[in-house]
Parts: C-alpha cells; structure tokens; sequence
C-alpha cells in the first residue's frame, strides 16, 4: 500500500501549486469519489442564482431556497410523485422568487433510489442539479450544532448551504445501460448472498440431523449433496434401505446432474452408524429439505440474471477490453462495470481507487506519527470487494499483479506486509482496467502502461 503514497503525495501538491479554477466558492468544487471536478458552467453561482436544497424521503420531501450569499428565501414541503415535482419546479423559478435574472441549481443526497427519480426528472428537463455526500451532511451538521439533533429542515438547509459553499459531489443519473447493469448486478449479489445465507443455514441444521453428512461434502451446493437433501429422508429412512435402493432414490432428484456413486455409499454408511440423536430429527429434516429448495429457487433465479448480465454487457464496449485482462472472470467485469459505469466521466485511474476507498490514508496525532497506511474504506463497499476477489484470481493467472505483489513483500527497503501488499495489487488492477477501458486497447502484459498512462485535460 505504501507504493502508492508518493503518487498521492506529488498530486496533492501539484493541485495546491496550479492555479484556482474560476467561480468561487465552487472554483474549489473537490472531486467526487471517483469523478473529476464538475464543470463551470455547472457550478458558478450569480448574485441572484438560488440553490434549493431537498431532504428526499419517500413520501415528502423537505425543500428550502436559499440565495447565493445563504439568505433563506422560503421552505416548503412536496409529495414524492409527478405533482409534487411539477410544483416544486414551479414553486422554485428564480422569476417567481423575484430574482427573474438569476437562475437555479438542485442539491440533495443520494438517497437509496429515491433520489434517481428526482434527477430524472430534472435532467429530463434540463435543470442542473447536484448530488451532496451524506457523509458530508451529517459531520457538518454534528459539527454546527454540537448535538444530534437532525430534523428535514435542517437537513435540507445543510444541503444547500454545502452546494452553495461548494461541498458538492460530480455524482450524476448514470446512462441507461449502465444503470440496468448495475441493478441487475446488485440483485444478482443480494440472490448469492441469500443461498450463501441459507447453506449456512443447512450446515447447522446438519450438525443436528447427519453430522457424518459434511464428511462427505464438506460443499453444500454440489449436485450430490443437493441431490441426498432434497430427498428429506433422515439417516435412519437412509440406513433401512439398501444401497441400490437408496441410490435410486437419490437418483430421482439429482435434477439432471452427475451424481457419483461411490459417495453415496459413503453416505449410506455413515447413516447406518450416525451419532445424531433420533429425537425430533424427521423436523429438521423437513427443515432441510425445504431450504434446499429455496437454494434451488434462488439458484435458478441467478442463472436468470446472469443471462440478463450477459446481454447487458454484450452492449458495452468495454467489457471486450476488461475481458483481456488475465484474472477477471465475468463477475469480476460484470461487479466493475456495474460499480464504475462510464468510463468517460473519470479523468485518471486514481479516481477508481478513490471510489472503491482503496487509497491510503496516514493517521498522525501529536508526537504518534502513523507508520501503516492503511485503506481509507471511504467508498464502495461492493466494489471493495469485487475488486478483491479479482485480485486474488489475478495473482495466480496474471503475471504483472502477481511479480508486483512478490516485489512490494520482498523488497529490502520497506517490504509490506501480505495484506498491504495485496491493496496496492487492488490499485494496481483498478489502473489497468482504466487503461484498457479509455484506450479501449487489449491488455498486453509486456506494454508499459505506466508510462503510456492517458491524461485528460
């Protein structure tokens, strides 16, 4: 991780050594967690522009108007619905607020999917608007009042006083390809993450009803072991059969896949000489059998979105530059794209590190200076970890992620340790994808990407 600082280190003071853009206060708008700086003509404010800051929730929402030297002009409350927003866009006109040469910008969180209808809605109709980081609102606001008091009005009012002082985040309505990507990968997430949930689940429940079971599977989704579970016999109904008795019957529902014999002899007979308390045990085995089930439903139901992702990224150029990258399987690129969107909107690599908070951060307080640097985590959780297990897959089949992680732990001067080196190895791969993606070239495992980085004006 520590490879990575003097990188950081020579931005930072590249940015404080250039001159400020024009427009104060937004002049000094800070990137976003993974996007550049929003443009001027986005972010200047006049004399008589308004800012309106909305408190989204699911029903109403919370406005208030204020002028850009902070004056409140007004405060009301809307319906979340078509009306609501036709009145809010009525109610706000710089000419009904007696500022008729002025105009006006939106700002308000990100939250869950409230918000994208309301950006919709403004960007259907042309209005500028700004998306403010939650985070930022709630500091500020313990920050000014010193308590944790939080109402909408205030929560609104600290949303346009960040927009109108230039706390503001480039967070845009990703386009629609991208946008159904990504709802597509996080239902597909949410369903993994339900069976992963539910194989824990039987796991436990078999310590109980066939202890011997995880023996021979110790993988509770192989096509043997779904096969014996979903019979829903106990090991007692198992051992008073014989075997080719009970390998029919297992046979019966193995839903079309392989099941090997010599493993459910073993199964037969560890029944015959199990530990399990007798007691009771037909319930859990009720249990068992119908989330198994469940398994098979949500099994079935993310080989129906997967196919859906396939489609989805068929129609995305990128997707054939990521694919070229050895290590990134299809979650891997189909979990990037989804997190990251397009390519367009970022202007280096650092600000995919950004976004997945895996730049590192150095903590000095007094006389403790911070040695470790460890990761900010201050962004995408789910692109963390997708861009994690894509770094683990890359250091067995990519050579250039792999002899940059040997060099970082093998160095004489500050060798890190396996997991620093492994976050640096995250940032190493989140630069590659961005090479291949804004070149749109094949990744080449003997090309100097370092050195033919692209830099956007």
């Amino acid at each position: 991780m520590l490879s990575t600082v003097v990188e950081y280190e020579g931005m930072r003071k590249r940015e404080a050594t250039s001159p400020p853009r024009s427009g104060y206060p937004f002049s000094r708008l800070p990137r976003h967690e993974g996007g550049a700086h929003m443009p001027d003509d986005r972010c200047r404010l006049g004399s008589d522009d308004v800012v309106i800051g909305l408190d989204l929730a699911s029903a109403e929402h919370q406005v208030v108007v204020l002028t850009a030297d902070g004056q409140r002009l007004t405060r009301f409350r809307i319906p979340h619905s078509r009306v609501g927003l036709e009145e809010l866009l009525r109610r706000t006109m710089p000419a009904a607020l007696g500022r008729a040469e002025g105009a006006r910008v939106f700002a308000f969180e990100a939250t869950g999917h409230v918000w994208e209808a309301v950006a919709y809605l403004l960007r259907a109709r042309s209005e500028r608007y700004v998306v403010v980081n939650p985070l930022t609102t709630f500091r500020v606001r313990e920050a000014r009042q010193l308590s944790r008091e939080k109402t909408d009005l205030t929560d609104a009012e600290q949303i346009a006083e960040l927009c109108r002082t230039g706390l503001v985040t480039q967070t845009q309505l990703e386009a629609r390809p991208y946008l159904a990507l990504r709802r597509a990968w996080g239902e597909y997430r949410r369903l993994r993450e339900e069976r992963a949930r539910l194989k824990v689940l039987v796991a436990h429940q078999l310590y109980g009803l066939f202890p011997e079971f995880l023996r021979v599977w110790a993988n509770l989704l192989q096509p043997g072991a779904l096969a014996v579970l979903r019979t829903g016999l106990t090991p007692a109904a198992m051992a008073a059969l014989s075997l080719s008795e009970f390998v029919a019957c297992v046979r019966e529902h193995r839903a079309g896949r392989r099941v090997w014999r010599f493993k459910l002899a073993q199964v037969h007979r560890y029944a015959e000489q199990t530990i399990a308390c007798p007691d009771g045990i037909d319930v859990l085995a009720r249990e068992v059998q119908r989330a198994v089930a469940r398994m098979d439903a949500l099994t079935t139901q993310m080989t129906v979105v997967a196919t859906e992702i396939d489609a989805l990224l068929a129609d995305l150029e990128e997707t054939q530059y990521l694919r070229t990258i050895p290590g990134l399987g299809w979650a891997s690129v189909a979990g990037l794209l989804a997190h990251v969107g397009a390519i367009t909107k970022y202007r280096h690599g650092r600000q995919l590190i950004k976004l997945a908070g895996t730049n590192p951060s150095r903590r000095d307080t007094g006389q403790t200076v911070g040695r470790g640097q460890t990761m900010s985590r201050r962004g995408r959780a789910g692109l963390r970890e997708v861009i994690y297990l894509a770094t683990i897959s890359c250091l067995q089949h990519n050579p250039r992620i792999r002899a940059h992680y040997d060099r970082l732990i093998q160095r004489a001067d500050r060798p890190l340790t396996k997991m620093q080196a492994l976050g640096a190895c995250m940032n190493k791969l989140l630069l590659y994808a961005f090479a291949v993606m804004s070149r749109r070239e094949a990744f080449q495992l003997d090309h100097d990407w370092q050195r033919t980085m692209p830099r956007v004006a």
